[in-house]
């Protein structure tokens, strides 16, 4: 193996715009979502990349991994990019009042549904949640639209979910249990494979 001289690897370094960062900094990328690459990459270097849907997620990490560190020809490239994910796209949802065994609503800062369920377990960057059992009810009457009811007495398998994409947690208690039974969705955003779920009600 060959070793650098340290103030001609520190050049490398430089050119590469990796000077000053961790080695836990550098692998951040290994981390990173693909939505979340392709949008710093746009950000980063006024891009418009856009990839195939159907493309495996694999392989478009792969294409732009390798745009942004063919693109790494400046001192500061890697340090803005690092700070723009850890500013906007990495905030930690604070946990400490969060209660286990305890049914909550969380919300999500992406355009996801909201989902209800029990909290079994809190890491350093998820939770685990047992997630209620639901169905739709679509009434063809009220323009297509369609409430996603909740069974507070059963549970689907546990989901876990990454505090950075949380938004908020509100606590479900018997008191406000009905506000949260009925939740209006949009039929259009029902994922097919969930279609088995659907009620009619003409």
């Amino acid at each position: 193996m060959t070793y650098f001289p340290q103030d001609i690897f520190q050049i490398i370094l430089a050119y590469a715009g990796i000077t000053g960062m961790t080695t836990e900094q550098i692998k951040m990328f290994n981390r990173v979502g693909v939505k979340t690459l392709l949008q710093l990459y746009n950000q980063s270097f006024q891009q418009s990349l856009v990839l195939k849907s159907r493309m495996p997620a694999l392989e478009r990490r792969k294409i732009i991994l390798k745009l942004i560190y063919s693109r790494f020809n400046r001192y500061n490239t890697f340090t803005n990019i690092y700070n723009l994910y850890f500013q906007e796209y990495d905030p930690e949802y604070d946990t400490s009042d969060i209660v286990l065994n305890t049914s909550y609503r969380v919300s999500f800062s992406t355009n996801t549904f909201p989902i209800m369920g029990v909290i079994s377990k809190i890491n350093k960057k998820s939770v685990h949640i047992k997630l209620f059992a639901y169905t739709y009810e679509i009434n063809e009457n009220l323009y297509r639209h369609s409430f996603r009811v909740f069974d507070f007495n059963n549970f689907l398998k546990t989901k876990v979910i990454k505090l950075a994409n949380v938004d908020s947690m509100r606590v479900i208690n018997y008191f406000n249990r009905n506000d949260f039974s009925h939740e209006y969705v949009s039929k259009v955003f029902i994922p097919e494979h969930e279609y088995h779920l659907i009620n009619y009600i003409v």
